[in-house]
Parts: structure tokens; sequence; C-alpha cells
């Protein structure tokens, strides 16, 4: 357990929900704060640190045919028979075992996350099974990821910001029927350069959003990117730190105005982690269908510093706004990529589905949650569970290929070839690192 200092009584709501890993919820908690001072007061909060894990309110796997199979992502954690159900043994190579392993994990988490993009459909969302999981002590975690990419292309119409108004109406509506806090993260990634030259006109986007959406028992984040500079041997000194895998102060205080615009109304203020050791090339991307690639030494992109990274940014985020701090999700991509034959594509026989597990593996092992609470954050949690073989499949796939390869768990589905995952599955790192006390 850990103890953090709280800025108002709006934390406490936070604090009440968070209290007990995998346990119910503490008696509520009454602090009488002034709403409006901008200092920290020396009321204290016990918060133990929380992990999670994401992909959805339910998985796709497939049977033998290549008809899908949805696994439940609340009978993961709860179900303590789970590789005795009927229904998820007709996965194509159900492994009862490893599900049943996974599940003894999976029962420590306290989070789950699930996405809701432009679209979405209630159906998606099993709101009982979700209910059953808040009884039992988990958290449910929405990223509301609407605009997402297509933010890159520009600020949205006044048309398209009254379908987004309509839709977070939708949206409260759905959360009205969850009984219990949740956590609502919306319009994660949404840092782009478009949107931090137009602040105000995104502030008033988002404002209106939470205005709608927002209920006693909804606590609300707005999401940035960690971007910016990651070179171990780039020493700017903008960066802030002795080398810029360190951090990136400056990129990372480029929302400044947009979330001052709108920090009254969050409850905390979160970032997303990811990163591979090749994507599109930032400075080049290349078009939606023909991306441009580009690979990463580890010392380009830092890799071996990212969890004292993720300590920094939480700092220097707190330090900006005190505010608690979330990580809603990270992920690393564990497939390489070898420009063998020197033509800038990618072909198949250059890429290792594996080959950066090892680096995955040591830095989830590296990772300190006491050094992360210590600096205001509170929990994350893993983007995807499981690899998904389509994953964001025709979508702009910043990872490119190594979009198949975002989980901690794999299979011997094929990508692209195969609709879903299959139940052989394998941990690609030590899962007691991550969901182990």
């Amino acid at each position: 357990m850990f103890k953090i200092m709280i800025k108002n009584s709006i934390w406490v709501a936070i604090s009440t929900l968070l209290i007990g890993c995998g346990g119910s919820s503490s008696s509520p908690v009454t602090t009488e704060t002034n709403s409006t001072d901008t200092t920290d007061t020396q009321d204290e909060v016990v918060l133990p640190f929380g992990v999670g894990f994401g992909g959805g309110a339910s998985f796709k796997f497939q049977d033998e045919n290549g008809d899908a199979i949805w696994l439940s992502a609340v009978d993961l954690m709860l179900d303590d028979d789970i590789g005795a159900n009927d229904y998820y043994q007709n996965i194509k190579n159900f492994d009862t075992d490893k599900f049943q392993e996974l599940h003894n994990y999976l029962s420590n988490a306290r989070y789950f996350t699930m996405w809701l993009t432009e679209g979405w459909e209630e159906s998606w969302v099993d709101v009982e099974a979700i209910n059953r999981a808040i009884k039992a002590g988990k958290t449910p975690v929405f990223v509301y990821w609407y605009f997402g990419d297509k933010l890159a292309n520009g600020m949205p119409s006044d048309d398209e910001v009254d379908a987004y108004h309509q839709d977070n109406q939708k949206l409260r509506e759905l959360l009205d029927k969850v009984d219990g806090e949740k956590i609502l993260i919306i319009e994660p990634e949404f840092n782009k350069d478009v949107v931090l030259d137009n602040p105000s006109k995104f502030i008033t986007i988002i404002s209106d959003a939470i205005d709608i959406v927002k209920s006693s028992d909804t606590l609300v984040s707005l999401c940035m990117t960690d971007t910016g500079n990651r070179g171990v041997n780039q020493t700017y000194e903008k960066c802030g730190y002795d080398n810029c895998a360190l951090g990136d102060k400056y990129e990372w205080s480029r929302a400044k105005d947009i979330y001052e615009g709108l920090i009254d109304k969050l409850d905390f203020i979160s970032f997303q982690e990811m990163i591979g050791q090749f994507s599109r090339d930032p400075a080049d991307a290349g078009s939606w269908d023909e991306p441009n690639p580009k690979a990463y030494s580890d010392d380009e992109i830092g890799i071996d510093y990212l969890p004292k990274r993720l300590e920094n940014m939480a700092s220097y985020l707190y330090e900006l706004y005190h505010k608690p701090i979330y990580l809603p999700y990270m992920a690393i991509a564990t497939a390489t990529w070898r420009d063998i034959d020197g033509d800038g594509k990618i072909d198949d026989d250059e890429i290792d589905k594996s080959g950066y597990e090892a680096k995955a593996n040591q830095v989830y092992q590296d990772i300190d949650r006491d050094a992360l609470a210590s600096n205001h954050l509170f929990g994350y949690s893993v983007m995807e569970l499981f690899d998904n073989p389509r994953h964001d499949y025709g979508g702009y796939q910043f990872f490119i290929n190594n979009e198949y390869h975002l989980g901690i768990i794999k299979s011997s589905a094929i990508d692209e070839e195969d609709s879903a995952t299959n139940g052989d599955i394998e941990f690609k790192v030590d899962l007691g690192a991550i969901f182990l006390d």
C-alpha cells in the first residue's frame, strides 16, 4: 500500500473505488476541502496499486470451422472452473489447463478495459456481466475512441461534432446501466498536431462531451500519447533528462493548454504507451494502404529505459496538473523486422514474430509498482491480452504487421489468414510479474 496527496474531494471518490485489490470497496470517505484551492491539501488516502488488461468485453476466438466464439473477459477473471466451460471448449485447439492457469492470474486483476469506437453498439457490452464483476471488486474501464486516427486528417466538422454529441448521449444511457463506479477514458491519443494547433475548439468539443456523459459514479479522464524523442543517445536539453529515453518534457507539455482548459472536469490525468521495434516511419508514414516502414535499434527507441520513463512521465504530469495519474493501456509489440534485401518493404521472411518477446518480458519484470505509486500513478493495464490476427485489419495500422502482435498471449493463429485467435494459447511474458503481487 502507499499514500498519495489529494487535491480535492473528487479524488476521494476514486480512492473509494480503487481500495482493495480484487476485494470490495471500503466505506465512503468524506473530506472537506476548498474546491477552488489549487494547492495540495495534507489529506492522505491509502491506495494500493492496481493492474488490469484490455482488448474488449469479450475476445474473438474461432472454432474448427472458423466461426466466432466469444470469450468473456469477466469469465476470465471470475470463473474458477473456466477450463470446463462447454462453450469455450469448442474453441479450436482449446487448452484447458492453460486457460485455467490464465484465470488464476487474471483473478488478481482489478481493471478490465473495453473499447468503444465510432459506430459501437450496445450489444458489444454485456452490462449484466460488468455488474457482476463490479460486485466482485473489479473496475470497468471504457476507452471511448470515437474520432481516433481520423483526427490526423483535420478537426471534425460541425456536423461531425453534432453526431459525436449524439453518440455521447447514447454512451451516457449505457453507463447509467452499469451499477457502480466506472472509469471513462475519452479520446485517447488526442494529442495529434492538428488538435494541439486548435486547442480552443477541441476543449469545447470535449467539455460538452463530459457534461453529457458524466455522472457521480463515472470517473473521467482525457488520455494523451507518450510522444517525443526516445533515443538513449539523444541528449536534447528540451527533453529535460540525461537522455531522451528517460522522457521528453517538451513534447509532454504540448497538451498543457488543453488539459488546463478541462482540468476542472477531469478526475485524473492519463497517458498511453505503445512501442515496437518497427512501425510506420513517423517522418514519412506513407499512405493509408501503403505504409513506409522504419526499424529501430534498442537504443533508438530506448526500450531498456521504458520502466523509468513511465515513472518520469507520471511524475511530470502530476507536477503540472496535481491530479492522480493512470496508464489505461500499454503495449510492446513483440515482432521484429530486418530489411534483409534492403528494398524498404516488409517481406514475410524478414519478420521474426517472436523477436521482441524477451524485451517485452524484461520491461514488465522491471516495472516498479512502488516507484510508479510514489509518482502518483495508481495503476496500468496491458492493451491487448491476446494477439489478434486481424487487429485493425484494413485500418491505419501504425505498427503495420506488428499490429497482430500487441498482446501478451499468442496462439497458432496465422496473421491476416485466420479470422480470430486459437485456443492453444502461450504466454509471451511472465504473467506473474504483471498480475501477482
